[in-house]
C-alpha cells in the first residue's frame, strides 16, 4: 500500500450517479435481560446486532453480504426495510430516510421494496393457497382491476419463476423446497419492486437446487431491472451472481469491493480465511487454507478496537516486540484464552489423573502450555515465555487473577486498542477495507500475512 492511500467510507466510494439505496451508520441492537429483575434496574445487555454498518446499492446492481452465522446480515437486511426499528443511523431509498418510520408511513415504500425469505416454507402462509399468497400483495396496495384480473397476475408470476399457472389453487406443503422459494420470489415480484432483499435465499436448498434459483434471480433482475442485496455466509454462492460483495464479521462491515477484485486481492484477514474456504476444481487455484481459532465473540460485549483481532492471524505486534507475527500471534492466542476464562485447571488435572499419574501444579502448568499455547514456548522471546510459564502456573495453582494480571499486559497490540479506520486500496477506489494491517499510518503493519 502506497502513502496515497486514502481513510473513505464505503458511501464515499460510490460512483457519481446517486444510489437508488444508501444506508449511513446503520445500527440495531436489541435489549438482552435475563429475567424480570434485570428489565425493573435497567441493568439488561444490549445485542450490537448491526453497529455502524454504511452500504449503498446502486440501480440495477446486485450487492452481496456474506459473513458467517450470526454476524448480523439477516438482521441488516430486516432494518434495511424498517422490518426492525433501527437504533440509530439512516437509510436512504431515492433520497428519502426510512430509518425509525411507523407501518403507515411505510406503506407507500413496501410496493418498491420487497424481501425474499430463508426459509421458504416458514414465510408462507400454509392455510393459503399459491395464488391466494402471490395476490395478497396485490390485494393491499390496489393493483389489479379485480380478483379475476390479480388471479390471472399470478399465474403469469408462477409461470416466470417455473411453475405451472394451474399451482395457484395448491398449498405451500403440496411442493418442494425449491418450488416453495419459488413462490416466494413470485409474491416478492408481484409488486414489481425496484430493490429486493434476498436472505440466504438458496442456504436451505439442495446444491442443484441452489443453482437453478440463482440462475432464476440473475433472470428475473435483468427482466424486471431489479436491484439486489443478496445475503448469503459462502462466498462461492455469490460470485458469479454479484456485482459487489460487502464483507460482515459481528455487525460491521470490513471489506467492500467489485466481485471479481475481492477475490483477485482480499484486504481484510477476515476474508481471505472465508476465501481460503471455497473449493476449487483447479488444484493449482487453491489457496492456503487459513484456519480461523476460537469462535465469533458474542455481539452482547464484542471485543475493543478491531472486532475481530480475536480471531486474527494476521494481528499486529506493538512497536518493541521482538520477536516475528507468529510467535506474537501465539502468544496473544494464549494471553486471549486466560483473559476469557477459557483454560480450565481441574480439566487438565483430572485429564492427567485419568492417565494414570498424580499430578503436581507443574505437571498441570506444563500440560496448559501445551495444550493453550499453539506454538512452542521455547521460541518466544524470554521475557513473554516467562509470563505464560507464569501464568500458566498461577492457573494450575488456582488462582486466576494473578495469571490474568501476569499475562494481560506481555502481549498487547493496536488491533485490540483502537478501531481500524476504512482504507481505500491502491488504485482501486471501489475497494475499501476496514483493517489495521492495511492502514499505512498504523506501526508494524507490513509484517506478512
Amino acid at each position: 500500500m502506497s502513502s496515497e492511500q486514502t481513510i473513505r467510507t464505503e458511501t464515499d466510494v460510490a460512483t457519481d450517479a446517486e444510489p437508488l439505496l444508501r444506508v449511513e451508520g446503520l445500527q440495531k441492537y436489541f435489549e438482552e435481560a435475563d429475567g424480570f429483575l434485570d428489565k425493573l434496574v435497567g441493568d439488561a445487555g444490549k445485542v450490537q446486532a448491526v453497529d455502524g454498518v454504511d452500504l449503498t446499492v446502486r440501480s440495477g446492481e446486485t450487492l452481496a453480504v456474506v459473513g458467517e452465522s450470526g454476524c448480523g446480515k439477516s438482521t441488516l437486511g430486516q432494518t434495511i426495510l424498517n422490518l426492525h426499528t433501527p437504533t440509530g443511523g439512516s437509510v436512504e431509498y431515492k433520497g428519502e430516510d426510512l430509518a425509525g418510520l411507523s407501518a403507515k408511513e411505510m406503506r407507500p415504500y413496501r410496493r418498491d421494496l420487497q424481501m425474499i425469505f430463508q426459509d421458504p416454507l416458514a414465510s408462507l402462509n400454509p392455510r393459503q393457497t399459491v395464488g391466494k399468497i402471490v395476490k395478497a400483495p396485490m390485494e393491499v396496495h390496489g393493483i389489479g382491476d379485480d380478483d379475476e384480473d390479480r388471479t390471472e397476475r399470478a399465474k403469469e408470476l408462477l409461470d416466470r419463476v417455473g411453475l405451472k399457472p394451474g399451482h395457484v389453487d395448491r398449498y405451500p406443503h403440496q411442493f418442494s423446497g425449491g418450488q416453495q422459494q419459488r413462490i416466494g420470489i413470485a409474491r416478492a415480484l408481484a409488486l414489481e419492486p425496484e430493490l429486493v432483499i434476498a436472505d440466504e435465499p438458496v442456504s436451505a436448498l439442495d446444491v442443484s437446487v441452489q443453482a437453478q434459483i440463482l440462475n432464476l434471480l440473475d433472470e428475473l433482475q435483468d427482466e424486471f431491472g431489479l436491484s439486489l442485496v443478496f445475503i448469503a455466509h459462502n462466498l462461492s454462492v455469490v460470485r458469479h451472481i454479484a456485482d459487489r460483495v460487502a464483507v460482515m464479521y459481528l455487525g460491521r462491515i470490513v471489506e467492500t469491493a467489485p466481485v471479481e477484485e475481492l477475490f483477485e486481492n482480499p484486504q481484510h484477514p477476515y476474508t481471505k480465511s472465508l476465501l481460503s474456504a471455497v473449493p476449487r476444481i483447479d488444484a493449482a487455484d487453491r489457496t492456503d487454507r487459513v484456519i480461523l481459532e476460537g469462535t465469533v465473540p458474542s455481539p452482547l460485549d464484542p471485543p475493543s478496537g478491531c472486532r475481530f483481532h480475536t480471531r486474527c492471524p494476521a494481528v499486529i505486534p506493538p512497536d518493541d516486540w521482538p520477536g516475528t507475527q507468529r510467535q506474537f500471534k501465539d502468544g496473544f492466542t494464549f494471553r486471549n484464552r486466560v483473559l476469557a476464562g477459557e483454560i480450565d485447571a481441574d480439566a487438565v488435572r483430572e485429564r492427567l489423573r485419568a492417565d494414570g499419574t498424580t499430578p503436581d501444579d507443574d505437571e498441570v502448568a506444563a500440560r496448559i502450555v501445551e495444550q493453550s499455547l499453539p506454538g512452542d514456548p521455547a521460541d518466544l522471546p524470554p521475557e513473554a515465555a516467562d509470563a505464560v510459564r507464569e501464568a500458566a502456573a498461577a492457573l494450575a495453582a488456582g488462582d486466576d487473577d494473578r495469571a490474568s494480571d501476569r499475562i494481560a499486559d506481555e502481549f498487547t497490540s493496536p488491533c485490540e486498542r483502537e478501531d481500524p479506520r476504512t482504507v481505500s486500496a491502491e488504485g482501486e477506489r471501489e475497494h475499501t477495507a476496514t483493517c489495521h494491517r492495511v492502514d499505512p499510518d498504523v506501526p508494524g503493519r507490513p509484517d506478512v500475512f
